[in-house]
């Protein structure tokens, strides 16, 4: 009977050691999957934020097609302009002489 009775103490010492392990894997099972959702959500963050830059990138190329669009009639009515000022003084000249 006292061997019985030492085989069943060992095993529920073997027992309690597993029972200790598992609880020390659930801990750190939690304390991953709390890494997991963290990183999760970061993620998550990231790829939003990723697409509002996206977004504001096209705005910004389309402001600046339209600006280098302006940019070119601008430089073609200086252009006529320069043009025109020159003849008149061409004319002006003209007159004078």
């Amino acid at each position: 009977m006292a061997e019985e009775c030492k085989n069943y103490l060992r095993k529920e010492v073997s027992l309690y050691k597993i029972l200790q392990t598992n609880k020390h894997m659930e801990e750190r099972l939690s304390v991953l999957i709390g890494h997991v959702a963290k990183t999760h959500v970061r993620t998550w963050d990231n790829e939003y934020e990723l697409g509002q830059v996206k977004s504001m990138l096209v705005e910004l190329e389309m402001q600046n097609k339209y600006l280098y669009d302006h940019n070119e009639k601008l430089t073609e009515r200086i252009s006529a302009l320069e043009k025109n000022a020159g003849l008149l003084v061409d004319r002006k000249k003209l007159r004078k002489a």
